[in-house]
């Protein structure tokens, strides 16, 4: 008795699977998928391995660039701190070449760093019925120096000096090209003809980011003489901090960099 059609088709396939096994077990390699179905639920499994790949290049490509970002923030806010304090000094001077980025505000140029703070003191001694003027922001290298010849041929005119001596005595009071930190935009020379007005500077200019730059008693450290006028930014809590610690700003470096 012969085998039906259905029979037929049954035995065919047992017979490709039985010689399919065979080739595989004598060769190592697998038969592709002759099933339909089974070429698209494998096409599905790369699909899914292929988007899994890109979403994990995807993630790692984003935290890479926020560090990267985190990072240039981080040098960027190191960078102004750094300038915040930076003193300048004959020990510690600029090239002419050396401009800071600059803003006008209440009539001078000063450094961008400043400019909001410098709006904030001023509109605060407004409210206290305090007309507070700033005089001098920015000197150029070119300026400085023009300002430091003034001052030395004044010292020459009223005593017998030495070169040498009449320089020493000058940049008491002007500093020479290079060694004032007007050139870094970061002092503010104000109007203090009225005692109230200076006495709120020294009083509530800390919380604005400003210290007086020469202060009394501290002429050893600083090299300048006492002046009332000059005010320094240097952030708010950085000011804050020498006001606490009774320093200028040269001891407060120095007490940083222990």
């Amino acid at each position: 008795m012969g085998l039906s059609p259905s029979e037929k088709k049954e035995y065919n396939a047992s017979k490709r699977r039985r010689r399919q096994a065979l080739e595989s077990y004598e060769t190592g390699r697998i038969r592709p998928i002759r099933s339909r179905g089974k070429k698209v639920a494998a096409a599905a499994v790369i699909a899914v391995f292929l988007l899994g790949i890109a979403a994990a290049l995807a993630l790692f490509s984003g935290l890479s660039d926020r560090g990267k970002s985190s990072e240039a923030a981080a040098k960027t806010e190191k960078a102004s701190n750094e300038l915040l304090l930076q003193v300048v000094n004959s020990h510690n001077p600029l090239t002419a070449n050396q401009i800071p980025q600059l803003t006008k505000r209440g009539g001078v140029q000063v450094n961008t760093l400043m400019a909001d703070d410098l709006d904030r003191l001023i509109r605060a001694a407004n409210e206290r019925n305090l007309t507070l003027t700033p005089e001098i922001g920015y000197i150029s290298y070119d300026e400085q120096q023009e300002l430091f010849d003034k001052q030395l041929e004044k010292v020459r005119k009223n005593g017998k000096y030495s070169q040498v001596k009449a320089e020493a005595i000058a940049s008491r009071s002007v500093s020479k090209a290079g060694e004032s930190e007007a050139q870094l935009g970061m002092l503010v020379s104000f109007d203090v003809s009225d005692p109230e007005v200076f006495a709120f500077l020294e009083r509530e200019g800390i919380r604005y980011g400003f210290i007086l730059r020469y202060p009394q008693g501290k002429e050893d450290l600083t090299h300048h003489d006492f002046s009332k006028a000059v005010f320094r930014y240097t952030g708010a809590e950085n000011a804050q901090k020498m006001r606490t610690f009774n320093m200028c700003l040269e001891e407060f470096v120095d007490y940083l960099a222990q």
